[in-house]
């Protein structure tokens, strides 16, 4: 059977097109590729280079230079939850599920699936949380560990199951036990009554590559940073992680790998130049909303349209959010909606501004969770200072939880 050629495919002709399978074996290297000049394509993936460049499509394939590629995705499959089980979530946001977790020394040890069952070792400089289970007082386990994730600690912490809070030093962990140090005294606690290990933010943890890198997603959800990755027509991409790790991924569990320090750059990477709230609606007691950067409004992960995003904003209607582009950037694009979990009755209305000026983004309409979210882009050439601009609809501020997934500038 003939493989799948490069063809550009337009939005409502991709959702429709992913649908179809190819009967030889070959469904495993689909992916839709986006490139910077904002067009999707749907190939047959023949080669990642270990300079990032791409070869897709028959025979030898069309070649993709680095600096134009910017994601593939897996075509009709949704972004996957964060892991909910237990994972290591390294100090830069990485998610990592693993199991048999161990202390050795300065590092911790434990086994992952997704590296074919393979122990990892992650320098424990590197780790922000080892997360378990939600504790039982924890109203919502996203929320939770994002405030977790958030909080400065000069010591390690173990959070127990019934609510229990152990600060100190940690010594030990193996299959039976916690230990800690605390105050001078040891305190050995059962592993199965241990929700989660918080692990000093002292001294600062970075895992950020410089120069070109990737963001790889796969469907168990871990989201890991990748310094290179490799992939020659075969059965499984091999990579090198942000922590160290020279493993294989078989191509079949890729998600998604989305380029990062090239063209694209997300806003949730820049620092805004500005907020514009306008006051409390009567009778909500001074509540504001301000902005969150790679989660939702209430705390939560960006949940949208099936897809749960690694990268983007959050916002309440009304507000306004601004970035100093310094006409540097050719594009801008997202996707956005209400947040699946906590904006399902809510009714909004978005816009992006250049230089105050309403854009083009190709939708005009009141947004609700019946007709987005909605994929938007709008040409910034030339542009000082882009605004996301999110106001209320029908239904007032109720609800008004509204994710821009992805949120990217391209230069």
């Amino acid at each position: 059977m003939r493989l799948y050629s490069l063809i550009w495919l337009g939005s409502g002709v991709l959702a429709a097109a992913a649908l179809a399978r190819p009967a030889d074996g070959t469904k495993d290297r689909e992916f839709v590729v986006h490139t910077a000049d904002g067009v999707d394509s749907r190939a047959i993936l023949r080669e990642l280079g270990p300079d990032w460049s791409l070869r897709c499509g028959d025979g030898p394939g069309k070649k993709i230079a680095a600096t134009d590629a910017v994601s593939i995705r897996r075509p009709g499959a949704a972004l996957p939850p964060m892991p909910a089980d237990e994972h290591i979530v390294l100090a830069n946001g990485d998610r990592l599920p693993i199991s048999k977790v161990r202390l050795d020394g300065e590092k911790l040890l434990g086994r992952c699936e997704d590296f074919e069952d393979v122990e990892v070792q992650l320098p424990l400089s590197n780790v922000a949380v080892w997360w378990r289970r939600a504790p039982e007082n924890a109203a919502a386990q996203d929320q939770f560990l994002r405030r977790l994730l958030a909080k400065e600690r000069k010591n390690d912490v173990v959070y127990m199951l019934n609510g229990d809070v152990l600060e100190g030093a940690l010594e030990a962990i193996d299959d039976k036990r916690v230990s800690i140090e605390v105050e001078k005294k040891s305190i050995a606690t059962e592993l199965s009554r241990v929700a989660a290990v918080a692990i000093s933010s002292e001294p600062a943890r970075g895992l950020l590559p410089k120069g070109l890198h990737a963001r790889l997603t796969l469907d168990s959800g871990a989201r890991l940073t990748l310094l290179s990755a490799e992939y020659r027509d075969g059965k499984a991409l091999k990579v090198r992680t942000s922590f160290g790790a020279n493993v294989q991924v078989p191509l079949g569990q890729v998600i998604a790998l989305d380029w990062l320090g090239g063209r694209a750059v997300y806003l949730s990477d820049l620092k805004p130049a500005g907020f514009d709230e306008p006051l409390p609606y009567p009778g909500v007691d001074g509540i504001r909303w301000p902005p969150v950067i790679d989660g939702s409004v209430d705390d939560g992960n960006l949940r949208l349209g099936g897809s749960t995003y690694a990268k983007g904003i959050g916002m309440h209607s009304s507000g306004r959010l601004r970035y100093s582009l310094g006409k540097a950037y050719r594009r801008f694009e997202a996707s956005v909606g209400l947040d699946d979990k906590t904006g399902r009755r809510g009714s909004v209305r978005v816009r992006v501004l250049g230089d105050g000026r309403p854009l083009d983004i190709g939708f005009n309409d009141e947004l609700t969770a019946k007709n987005g979210p909605v994929k938007v882009q709008a040409d910034v050439t030339g542009v000082k200072e882009l605004t996301l601009e999110v106001d209320v609809g029908r239904s007032g501020n109720v609800q008004g939880h509204v994710d821009w997934g992805d949120a990217r500038v391209i230069k």
